[in-house]
């Protein structure tokens, strides 16, 4: 939220917003089938601390630029473009991560609870970075920002203390680019990781260009400030821990996949609304409904799906 913020005050262009935007999400399409294979040859939990060090690293020296006004166009597209990469080896590991510490039986449940601390976090992270962007300076917000990565950091390094020796799964030794094409393979002859991959895509496009683009643009035409943006996005994160916690509670449903296509058609419909109206209030009501919907169909069953249908030896990770 303060780096699209920090754009935005830096260029007053929506344009120039895109284009960082991009620099962040193409080394992360094009390096996340090596981040699942790198998970598949090392550890999770090593990839995810390295990960989480390097975006700490990232954004403290974001945080000393903006702290003496030394922050330069390119250096934003470089900040984009370097934590595209770091991403691109943490969401594959996070996503096997899960199923060294649960049984499958209990990886609905596992998911569920991990969506819910996600989702609290969606609601607390954007209300505390706009009241901090709004009392003190964005270089204070990247400063609590790199904290947090530290903090993650340490922590990862001690997640999976609790893992016994015979839940580690013995690592391929087959080379990076040999995994890359068994996974592509396995994808292509698999129809429903093709149906997930279809479905991924569109929601990441859809997505990335609404809350990276469209919402600070949205609150910057409309007269708001920071604090707006960051209800925007906690207005979401409610809105997605009610549906974590009501997936919890009830399972995944039976038939997820016409939840999931009902889900679509619902979403297609909010985004036209919030387009039309450009009103904050009426996209802070309709992204808590949105929300509840993804959290249910997507957040929990989707990851449950990919780790329970992943084959041995392969982690969910590069499956994904």
């Amino acid at each position: 939220m303060a780096f699209a913020w920090l754009v935005l005050s830096a260029t007053g262009s929506v344009v120039t917003l895109a284009a960082v935007m991009i620099c962040n999400v193409v080394p992360n399409g094009l390096l996340i089938l090596a981040g699942g294979a790198v998970t598949d040859r090392w550890s999770p939990r090593w990839v995810m601390f390295c990960s989480h060090l390097a975006r700490g690293l990232l954004v403290s020296g974001l945080s000393a630029a903006t702290l003496t006004g030394s922050v330069r166009l390119w250096q934003l597209y470089a900040m984009a473009a370097a934590f595209g990469l770091a991403d691109a080896f943490f969401w594959p590991a996070s996503g096997s991560l899960v199923p060294l510490l649960a049984d499958p039986g209990d990886l609905p449940a596992a998911n569920a609870v991990v969506a819910t601390g996600e989702q609290a976090a969606m609601i607390a992270g954007p209300l505390l970075g706009g009241a901090v962007l709004t009392a003190f300076s964005p270089a204070a917000v990247f400063a609590v920002n790199a904290a947090t990565f530290f903090t993650a950091a340490v922590t990862i390094s001690r997640a999976l203390a609790a893992v016994t020796p015979r839940q580690h799964q013995r690592r391929p030794t087959r080379g990076l680019l040999s995994s890359i094409a068994a996974g592509l393979s396995y994808a292509r002859g698999t129809a429903g990781v093709r149906a997930v991959l279809v479905i991924v895509s569109a929601s990441t496009l859809a997505y990335s260009g609404l809350f990276a683009v469209a919402l600070p643009a949205l609150v910057r035409a409309s007269g708001h400030g920071s604090l707006a943006l960051g209800a925007l996005i906690a207005c979401w994160g409610a809105g997605q821990l009610l549906g974590a916690i009501s997936a919890a509670i009830t399972g995944l449903p039976r038939r997820w996949g016409l939840l999931i296509t009902g889900m679509a058609l619902g979403e297609g419909t909010a985004f036209a609304v919030i387009g039309a109206a450009a009103s904050v209030p009426v996209a802070c009501g309709l992204l808590a409904v949105l929300g509840a919907g993804i959290a249910y169909a997507s957040d929990v069953a989707l990851p449950t799906w990919i780790q329970l249908s992943t084959p041995p030896g392969c982690s969910a990770g590069s499956a994904a």
